[in-house]
């Protein structure tokens, strides 16, 4: 049984994922501008020199820039609509990818025995961002900006503090 809002159901907080997930797109969009800019550069230098290489050069150049742009607006608008929302009876994580597919992973305090909190590694200590864990749903939510914040607001509306 799940509950409603008109059943009293109260929110807590609604958390982004952590900005570090944008990381690895921008290297790969820059990366992908950087050469349909070196492609604009070699077809403008030989264009004077040998023709056929100008227009070799320029469609491609073109065609990356235009996809890698629209690659990348697509990724930032998927990623932007993703969200944690924690309300006092359950968890519920929206995952949504523009016109690809959407998820909805659901985690209700009745069901968990407990929620762990856990930051491994150098960057993820450093950055403040970690992986939630519930046992008795065997869920596991990762990129959680301040995960034992989160973990105590969890086990606050379970009751168990």
């Amino acid at each position: 049984m799940h509950a409603s809002p008109s059943c009293g159901e109260r929110l807590i907080r609604i958390i982004n994922e952590h900005w570090i997930k944008y990381v690895l797109p921008v290297f790969v969009f820059i990366v992908l501008i950087m050469i349909s800019l070196l492609l604009f550069f070699l077809a403008g230098y030989s264009a004077y020199h040998v023709m056929w290489i100008s227009h070799v050069a320029f469609i491609p150049a073109i065609l990356l820039m235009l996809i890698a742009h629209h690659w990348f607006f697509v990724m930032v608008l998927s990623e932007v609509a993703d969200c944690i929302i924690v309300t006092d009876q359950r968890l519920i994580q929206l995952k949504i990818r523009l016109l690809q597919h959407d998820a909805m992973v659901e985690v209700a305090f009745d069901k968990m025995k407990t929620v762990e909190a856990s930051k491994e590694g150098l960057l993820q200590n450093i950055l403040n961002y970690g992986t939630l864990h519930f046992e008795g749903a065997k869920a596991a939510i990762k990129l959680i900006p301040h995960p034992n914040s989160v973990a105590r607001d969890i086990e606050q509306a379970m009751g168990r503090m």
